[in-house]
C-alpha cells in the first residue's frame, strides 16, 4: 500500500475576526492577560481617597482597577444564558465620600 502523500499538518483558515460594535463616545479596554483564568475573589475597596476593585486568581496574580474620588459604584450578578440579562442578586449602591451626606 502507498502512503499518502497529502501534508499531516493541519491546515489553518485565516478569519478576520468580526470586531466588537462600541458606540460612540464609550470606551472599552480589554484584559486578555486573564482570558482563561480561573477566579477566586473579588473585592471591592473604599477607603479615604483609595478605592480600588481586585480580582484574584487561583495563580496568584491579580487584575486591580483603581478608582478615582467622586463615583458611585452598582453591582449585580446576573444570568445571560439566555441572551438577556436577568439579575440574581443586586447590591446596594456604593457612594464615595464626595457624595455621601
Amino acid at each position: 500500500m502507498k502512503s499518502s502523500r497529502r501534508s499531516r499538518t493541519k491546515i489553518l483558515h485565516l478569519r478576520k475576526k468580526k470586531k466588537k460594535y462600541i458606540a460612540p463616545g464609550r470606551r472599552v479596554l480589554w484584559f486578555p492577560q486573564v482570558k482563561g483564568k480561573r477566579l477566586a475573589e473579588v473585592e471591592f475597596s473604599t477607603y479615604s481617597g483609595n478605592h480600588s476593585i481586585a480580582l484574584r486568581f487561583d495563580d496568584k496574580t491579580e487584575l486591580r482597577f483603581g478608582i478615582e474620588p467622586g463615583f458611585t459604584m452598582y453591582a449585580d450578578y446576573a444570568d445571560w444564558k439566555t441572551g438577556n440579562h436577568r439579575a440574581i442578586r443586586e447590591w446596594r449602591a456604593v457612594r464615595s465620600k464626595v457624595f455621601r451626606e
